[in-house]
């Protein structure tokens, strides 16, 4: 049976979604849309990666934007199923303002009240968690819904948009006679002029003025509009969880992460301040240590910058917002403020090992291998667990989007698919995955991703057999806990079942050999490294003591 001429609806998808500029689809495929799969093999563009579940699809788009800067678009094939697969993923992406094109198949709208296979109201489901979400009535406006979805995804304050694609457009006939459609490039409005000479004026009465950084600057490429403006100002640079690598950890003006598991050296800075300039941060609960009423001193001035105006005076009463991107107002104001001298020289120190050798290794001792080891630009996903507090800490982070992380949603899993979609989006640039032995077996199926791909990618899981936190969290509590510990798996069994080439490391003299191993490998590899189940993160402690009367009243 001889094809139709090239306006059959398979064809206008697969060709609104290369035409729109996407070189990457993150996928999981479904028969539903087995013909526009079937479009986007034969032309080969974009790159299609197959994850094996929708989830770490989803993670890996969110990689690859962080990474890359740009919208990541994943692509559900099965209509039901797959969409609350995503969910997750979706909505780790709205907390964390990731950028996402997510897709989603439909039914055969015809049917859809006919208790038709894998129904799911995906407009519906996935409304809470984005920007726009909205199901395509006709062909013909598909290719709009992609560039506009594009645009919007990644204008403001970014944010996942969604579109469901009933299967049945595939089998229609466009009768559009447009060309293809080209997203729109956002550009970064100039700030409003009376902002910037009242935010000058703050800036040059202050004599201890501060800035704390969020992933804002980081969403905007605001790195080195802030670097300029810190050393002008002679500010200490303190950053949320989300704004890590917005300033180089080695910078002389950075002062740690501000938080339940930051630095002193942060806290002391932006308590002293009598000027804190607030650029692209939620201020949310674990930056603030809860909210805290002391967080800023008594007579402190309090500049909030944000591209949501939503954000603006949300916790703090602030003397000043300013809406726009974080980035184009700190280039408006660096050169408009006189140069001075550093006020805080203060500087982070990080926490020693706190471990039993006998027991296992210190997960600083890790990092500190890692930080010796790791290439120039190489990129670091961290997953939910003990193993971040310590990486936030103690992991040189010297570029933007350097660590990648689940941050205001803490969705475990995240790690490995994430840093999948960071080495697809820098092709050549060594990924270094961490999660704990809790977090990986979440989304380890991605492993044999990284193998097909041949990516130059390390997962470090860290073997303590527990959720570590909720462990010392509950003993804290209660001196026991229920719940929580983890059977023992063999990690570098499962990689080699994989094909993925891996190492155990029980002591402290085999890490560094066992970094340089499986960082020259030419593909994949995985080490799991036994950590002392006992070593508590001091600053854990803090927060432990939050929690009980946040959960017991005392």
């Amino acid at each position: 049976m001889a094809e139709a001429s090239g306006d059959l609806g398979r064809r206008v998808i697969a060709d609104a979604i290369s035409s729109a500029g996407i070189d990457t689809v993150f996928t999981v495929a479904g028969g539903h849309f087995l013909p526009t799969y079937h479009e986007l093999g034969r032309a080969g563009a974009p790159r299609v990666v197959a994850a094996r579940h929708e989830q770490g699809a989803g993670y890996m788009a969110s990689g690859y934007a962080l990474a890359a800067g740009r919208t990541g678009v994943v692509l559900s094939g099965a209509p039901g199923p797959g969409a609350t697969n995503l969910v997750t993923a979706v909505a780790n992406a709205q907390a964390d303002s990731i950028p996402l094109l997510v897709l989603t198949a439909q039914v055969d709208r015809r049917y859809v009240h006919r208790n038709i296979l894998q129904y799911c109201d995906n407009v519906g489901l996935l409304a809470p968690f984005c920007k726009r979400s909205v199901q395509a009535a006709s062909i013909d406006e598909v290719p709009n819904l992609i560039a506009t979805g594009l645009q919007l995804a990644a204008s403001g304050r970014p944010g996942p948009v969604h579109v469901a694609l009933p299967q049945n457009l595939q089998a229609d006939t466009s009768g559009r006679t447009a060309g293809p459609v080209t997203p729109a490039a956002e550009a970064s409005a100039a700030p409003a002029e009376s902002s910037v000479e009242e935010l000058v004026r703050q800036l040059e009465r202050s004599k201890r003025p501060a800035i704390l950084a969020g992933h804002g600057v980081l969403r905007c490429a605001g790195s080195a509009a802030l670097r300029d403006l810190c050393a002008r100002l002679g500010a200490p640079v303190a950053t949320s969880r989300s704004g890590i690598g917005s300033i180089s950890t080695d910078h002389p003006h950075s002062v740690g992460m501000l938080g339940f598991y930051g630095t002193d050296t942060a806290r002391d800075a932006i308590g002293s301040a009598d000027l804190v300039l607030v650029a692209g941060c939620a201020l949310g609960e674990q930056t603030t240590f809860g909210w805290r009423a002391d967080l800023f001193a008594d007579d402190a001035q309090l500049v909030q910058v944000d591209a949501d105006p939503s954000q603006i005076n949300r916790v703090y009463r602030v003397d000043q917002g300013v809406v726009g991107s974080v980035g184009a107002v700190l280039e408006a104001v660096v050169d408009r403020v006189e140069r001075r001298d550093r006020w805080f020289t203060g500087r982070p120190v990080r926490t020693a090992p706190q471990n039993d050798p006998a027991r296992g290794l210190s997960a600083a001792t890790v990092i500190d291998s890692l930080n010796r080891h790791g290439p120039d630009g190489m990129v670091v996903s961290a997953d939910i667990g003990n193993h971040r507090l310590w990486v936030c800490e103690q992991l040189d982070v010297r570029r933007p989007e350097g660590l990648l992380q689940s941050c205001e949603f803490d969705a475990m899993g995240f790690s490995l698919p994430a840093a999948i979609g960071a080495a697809v989006a820098l092709p050549g640039t060594a990924a270094v995955a961490i999660a704990g032995d809790g977090g990986f077996v979440h989304t380890m199926g991605e492993l044999v991703v990284a193998k097909d791909l041949h990516l130059p990618l390390v997962a470090v899981v860290f073997v303590d057999g527990a959720l570590g936190i909720l462990r010392h969290q509950a003993e804290a509590m209660y001196g026991e806990d229920h719940f929580v510990r983890l059977g023992s798996i063999d990690f570098a069994a499962v990689a080699g079942a994989f094909g993925v080439p891996a190492r155990t490391v029980g002591d402290s003299s085999e890490i560094d050999g066992a970094f340089e191993w499986a960082l020259s490998q030419e593909g994949p590899a995985l080490l799991a490294v036994s950590i002392d189940p006992q070593e508590v993160f001091p600053p854990l402690r803090t927060k432990i003591e939050q929690r009980k009367i946040d959960l017991m009243g005392r």
